[in-house]
């Protein structure tokens, strides 16, 4: 594989670099490569001239640690929206309506299908499958779990579908109001969902750098106010990461979560560019 890589043009100057073909799967690396080949879309994988190993291993270690930066600040946005998602229902008495499908709007998916139905499916299925101690105990008592416990065991989506589609839109309301998102349920659950997944990405290893992102969240007029200095292209992965600064930040109080991003990105003008402009291939 190192010869073919120079074969192609490329100067391999990274001692170990055998070990990083023989620990990455070659098509994972095999991304961060098209900036610096001529025309691989149309079967041209040459290397421009002057091309070094380093040039895209830099972006691929630093999306590695840049993953871990995005997996703590969606994480403690989703166990925020958890616990606030979860006692508002419960002061509202649907603390046990969860599972009901009066709970849900009756949208229906393409085919005809109702989203509240295969929403109530995937929640019992988590329920039954659970081996937490906090479903375990009302399940040895023979009672039905509330939802503030429930929610422990739902994935991000299916909590996302939840605050999408309940009725209670007094507790979606608080909520979202809560976590500094606009009352506008659509506009609310858009920026939730774009949040899963950019998680999803994470979770999975995906490349950030360069990417065109499917799903972007609406961006807020008060999240431009706080970060007037933060721009990037649409559908970049900075489309997302200003969404992800401001909720992190909302919640916590302070700008200590939104530092970290923006001194990350400090560190590499290559990379932070590839962040904030996707680049466009076939």
């Amino acid at each position: 594989m190192i010869e073919l890589l120079e074969q192609r043009g490329l100067t391999i100057d990274v001692p170990d670099m055998s070990s990083v073909l023989l620990n990455n799967n070659y098509y994972r690396l095999s991304a961060y490569f098209r900036p610096f080949q001529k025309d691989p879309a149309n079967g041209d994988n040459s290397f421009h001239p002057g091309t070094e190993a380093s040039d895209f291993l830099t972006p691929f270690t630093m999306d590695d640690g840049f993953r871990h930066l995005i997996l703590e600040g969606t994480s403690h946005f989703e166990l925020t929206l958890r616990a606030r998602f979860a006692y508002n229902l419960a002061q509202n008495d649907n603390a046990y309506t969860y599972d009901e499908p009066m709970s849900y709007r009756d949208i229906a998916y393409p085919d005809g299908t109702l989203k509240r139905d295969s929403l109530i499916s995937n929640i019992e299925g988590w329920v039954l499958r659970s081996h937490e101690v906090c479903i375990r105990h009302y399940r040895h008592q023979h009672e039905k779990p509330p939802v503030w416990t429930v929610v422990e065991v739902l994935p991000f989506d299916t909590l996302s579908k939840m605050l999408q589609l309940h009725l209670d839109t007094d507790a979606v309301s608080r909520t979202v109001l809560s976590l500094g998102l606009c009352k506008n349920r659509r506009r609310a659950s858009e920026i939730v969902h774009a949040m899963v997944y950019l998680r999803n990405l994470c979770s999975h290893h995906s490349r950030l750098w360069n990417r065109e992102m499917v799903i972007t969240p609406a961006v807020l007029d008060s999240m431009r106010t706080m970060f007037p200095d933060f721009t990037y292209e649409e559908k970049s992965v900075g489309n997302s990461l200003i969404a992800l600064m401001y909720l992190v930040d909302c919640i916590n109080g302070d700008h200590e979560y939104s530092r970290k991003i923006i001194d990350f990105l400090a560190q590499d003008d290559s990379y932070r560019h590839g962040i904030l402009h996707p680049l466009h291939w076939e």
